[in-house]
């Protein structure tokens, strides 16, 4: 199998697809790109799509410590952990129909860890600061939840059982920001349907190498 790393980037390709090192898989290739959406890759490097899909893919974590660090604070422990846990799933499967590359500069900020990590001390240091514990302890689980991803890996993983046969959650994002960037460039995409098509390909052979390696096992 050949796998190359890209200059300076933080991914690899992969005859099914590109793997990054924040753990993310994209069932799309530069060659497929090339032959999709021809000329994109001379004006837009496929290392900063990757980078601005990732940006929405971590949306949810972020979007969601924000929200439930807020609602903590002004409506209470059981209102934001309940309508945090109510959000984060819809947004990250709806995520992308809402791309813009607006929008990915105004996510951009929120995705600096500095932000999300300030918002949630100060938020429960006060907590603490007034005596609301349990509210701290929760808070601090909900953090984590949300700052590791595993509330979106469990959505994805349930999405992906419940939709298979579908483009996965990373694998849309990734899409629209290609085809958000073909349209500022005015650059022909051929025939999305088969776009897609191949993605859903790369998908299936990857499943197929995890099931030939866990009946080895």
């Amino acid at each position: 199998m050949s796998v190359s790393r890209h200059p300076d980037s933080h991914f690899i390709e992969t005859p099914r697809g590109i793997f990054t090192s924040a753990g993310n898989w994209f069932h799309i290739t530069s060659k497929a790109l090339r032959s999709y959406a021809p000329g994109l890759l001379e004006k837009h490097t496929l290392e900063k799509m990757v980078k601005k899909a990732e940006i929405w893919i971590r949306s949810a974590d972020n979007i969601g410590i924000v929200l439930f660090m807020t609602l903590l604070y002004y409506q209470g422990l059981l209102p934001a952990v309940v309508l945090t846990l109510f959000f984060v799933p819809i947004w990250h499967i709806n995520k992308s129909s809402l791309v813009s590359l607006t929008l990915t500069n105004i996510l951009w900020l929120l995705d600096k860890e500095i932000l999300v990590v300030l918002i949630s001390i100060l938020v429960l240091s006060w907590m603490g600061i007034t005596g609301q514990y349990e509210s701290v302890v929760f808070g601090i689980i909900m953090f984590c939840f949300l700052k590791f991803g595993w509330i979106r890996y469990l959505v994805e993983w349930l999405h992906g059982k419940l939709f298979e046969g579908t483009l996965l959650l990373n694998d849309r994002v990734l899409k629209m920001i290609i085809l958000k960037y073909a349209i500022k460039e005015d650059v022909p995409v051929k025939e999305v349907g088969a776009m897609e098509k191949e993605i859903l390909s790369l998908i299936e052979q990857q499943k197929e190498v995890a099931r030939k390696f866990k009946n080895r096992k």
